[in-house]
């Protein structure tokens, strides 16, 4: 049986101040449908991940085996449009001939370094 892959791809990411970024996300059409994803443009590159940057996104369980998926979503409004509970994602699972259904059951708001200037020091003499 043949096992399904991991695809990537870019995609038109607009953080919370409306900046445009190309982000890296997985190409999958149960994610696609609902992430408010979109082409990818002449924008810079998010970047690394780490725990003071990140995109938003929303952690969605199997009530069954507690698996969880984190499923990122490029826009505002997509993210604010799922009902937490509520909402659900099937997705094919490698070894299981149905897909397996998540529901929504955290939000993950986006994380990004805050812009401070310097420190204005006195001079000693």
């Amino acid at each position: 049986m043949a096992v399904e892959q991991i695809n990537w791809s870019l995609y038109k990411y607009v953080d919370n101040n409306g900046v445009s970024w190309n982000k890296r996300g997985e190409k999958e059409a149960v994610r696609q449908a609902v992430d408010g994803s979109a082409a990818p443009g002449a924008f810079p590159n998010w970047g690394r991940s780490s725990t003071r940057h990140q995109a938003r996104s929303i952690t969605y369980v199997d009530g069954t085996t507690f698996r969880t998926k984190r499923v990122t979503f490029y826009t505002a409004a997509a993210f604010a449009a799922v009902v937490l509970g509520t909402d659900t994602l099937t997705f094919t699972i490698p070894g299981s001939a149905t897909g397996v259904v998540y529901t929504a059951s955290k939000k993950n708001d986006e994380r990004s370094p805050k812009a401070t200037a310097g420190p204005n020091l006195a001079e000693h003499a």
